[in-house]
């Protein structure tokens, strides 16, 4: 079923645009929410693009709507959660969130190689038992690897979980 544009009868085009309003301080209140996000809920809940961006724009002056600062939001979120992230998947998770690739690459300025590297550590300590054999290895290897952890990184976490410079090569 196709929705139609959100303008009830008698409702003038400010009250339209009032009640946009209200939809995005709604959304906002349960988390933030980047502009390409909000847009695609107000247009999802029938209100036309004018109208969101007009909606989306009066939010951003008022600092509600702030793409960097989410982005920085996720990352240091990532960085402080005990499950361990790798710097692919944040950044996957910040596109999926609509946030802009200029946005991007400044909020991981803080995930150097060396937090990759912890990251990968953590996880691997995670996936493998206390006595692994090669083939523990391996598999914990490879689902790092599915999960985005850069090579070099997995290998040097490997090298100092195993104490063995020649692990996996």
């Amino acid at each position: 079923m196709r929705r139609t544009r959100y303008r009830p009868i008698g409702l003038s085009g400010e009250e339209t645009v009032a009640k946009a309003k209200e939809q995005a301080l709604r959304l906002l209140r349960y988390r933030a929410r980047s502009e390409r996000e909000l847009l695609q809920r107000l247009q999802a809940k029938g209100f036309s693009e004018a109208t969101a961006k007009s909606v989306i724009a009066r939010l951003k002056k008022v600092g509600l709507v702030d793409d960097a600062a989410l982005a920085e939001a996720v990352v240091q979120s990532a960085l402080s959660d005990t499950r361990p992230h790798s710097r692919w998947e944040v950044r996957f998770k910040l596109r999926r969130l609509g946030i802009p690739d200029d946005l991007i690459d400044p909020a991981l300025t803080d995930w150097t190689d060396e937090v990759e590297r912890q990251m990968a550590e953590r996880y691997l300590r995670r996936r493998l038992p206390s006595s692994p054999t090669a083939k523990d290895l391996e598999r914990a290897f490879r689902a790092a690897v599915q999960r985005g952890f850069e090579l070099t990184a997995l290998r040097d976490a490997l090298r100092t979980l195993t104490g063995d410079p020649d692990a996996l090569l």
